[in-house]
């Protein structure tokens, strides 16, 4: 008898994957645990295995196939063997099925897309699903939620923000595509889709204001110098200026707990440890790994964390619960030449920080100006939930620590 391969799920809030590359062909045969097709989340890369040695009888779905989880995607079966009659019939009957329901006007939609529906009273007929098959998944019913609490009489702003982040999703996408003389047409899929939906998510639901400083940079610049010539067996030769921004933020954010929290309708959720999120580029797009209990880290500890978690993301191998549970956001760009920008709110958190580049910045001291190198530092709030006060306190507090870092090091 065949068995079933199914789309396994990858953590609690994945509802479908993408099948990027099928590494079995069918009738080819398999040995239990070999890889036999590679799938992407919004999160990170996996692959799927062969739970038995055997043929691979059918492959159900094509590359690049959006695949709700827990679907069969292929049957694995004995040399000879072909699917019995009542699995055959199964795969008509599924096929039939969606024809049907491709010809009328049934709505598709997940379980958990349809309790939120029902509990908020939001007809689903009324919902642009953007899952296989235009299914409507949980994710687009809290979209048309927010449309409809951030209604407005002029909606050529948020229009055009719709524009600039589909357009900006079509441009850095690479895969999947035709190309023609006059340029390439891309399909938005997996991750990159993901990142435009949040993306645009974010700005609708979201009260966004961004605030701008610079911090002296002397002394982490002496102390990566100091850092980098140190010997190996000490474990501080590979710590970086981001490492040190990262433990300076952590530090920060205790201070500020109004910062390190997360706004969700018409609550607000102050958290006492610090779950430090850090976006990170990677060949997929960008996938934002956790510290967690960051505050509570020392330097060395949190530079081996970043390291780790960073070539986990661009190799593809970040385990979901390490993308999970981010209560403050660092985004760098500093070693890209950046001298500031707006980072976006990674929702449903309150804050992020956005790291720019050092620059020799002219400064008074007493009559005299002298240009001393400060860091950038850009930080978006939520205003929903944040004030600009306390959020320039913060910068401040936050500025004062890069710039005396050895007395809290040392400290």
């Amino acid at each position: 008898m065949a068995t079933e391969v199914l789309m396994p799920r990858q953590g609690q809030s994945v509802e479908s994957c993408l099948i990027l590359e099928w590494k079995k062909n069918e009738g080819e045969e398999v040995q239990k645990g070999d890889v036999l097709c590679e799938v992407e989340t919004d999160k990170a890369v996996f692959t799927v295995e062969a739970p038995i040695s055997g043929v691979l009888l059918k492959i159900l779905y094509p590359q690049g196939a959006d695949v709700p989880v827990l679907t069969p995607i292929a049957y694995l079966g004995q040399k000879g063997e072909v699917l019995e009659l009542k699995e055959e019939k199964k795969l008509n009957d599924e096929k039939k099925k969606e024809s049907i329901e491709s010809v009328s006007d049934k709505v598709r939609i997940s379980p958990r897309a349809r309790r939120l529906a029902r509990l908020e009273g939001i007809d689903p007929e009324a919902i642009r699903g953007t899952g296989p098959k235009g299914r409507i998944l949980e994710r687009d019913v809290q979209a048309a939620l927010q449309e409809q609490k951030t209604a407005h009489p002029k909606k050529e702003p948020v229009e055009s923000l719709r524009s600039i982040a589909e357009a900006a999703a079509a441009l850095s996408v690479s895969s999947l595509g035709t190309r023609s003389d006059q340029g390439e047409e891309v399909i938005v899929a997996g991750t990159r889709k993901v990142i435009a939906q949040r993306m645009m998510d974010s700005l609708q639901s979201h009260a966004q204001l961004t605030l701008h400083t610079s911090a002296d940079a002397r002394t982490i610049l002496a102390l990566r110098k100091r850092f980098k010539d140190s010997p190996d067996e000490y474990g501080y030769n590979n710590i970086t200026i981001n490492d040190m921004v990262l433990f300076a933020v952590a530090r920060s954010l205790v201070q500020f707990p109004a910062l390190n929290a997360y706004w969700q309708k018409d609550r607000i959720y102050r958290f006492h440890e610090v779950h430090l999120a850090f976006a990170v580029d990677t060949p997929k797009g960008l996938l934002v790994p956790v510290i967690r209990n960051a505050q509570s880290l020392s330097l060395k500890e949190i530079s081996r964390e970043s390291k780790q978690l960073g070539q986990a993301c661009i190799e593809g191998k970040i385990a979901p619960e390490e993308l999970k549970g981010g209560t403050f956001t660092v985004s760098n760009l500093g070693n890209l030449g950046i001298h500031s920008f707006t980072p976006i709110l990674n929702s449903p958190q309150v804050a992020i920080l956005g790291v720019c580049s050092i620059q020799p910045t002219p400064v008074l001291e007493g009559e005299d100006v002298k240009f001393i190198p400060n860091i950038g530092l850009s930080l978006t709030i939520d205003h929903q939930a944040v004030d600009g006060a306390p959020a320039a306190r913060f910068l401040q507090y936050l500025t004062d620590v890069i710039a005396h870092l050895d007395l809290f090091l040392a400290g």
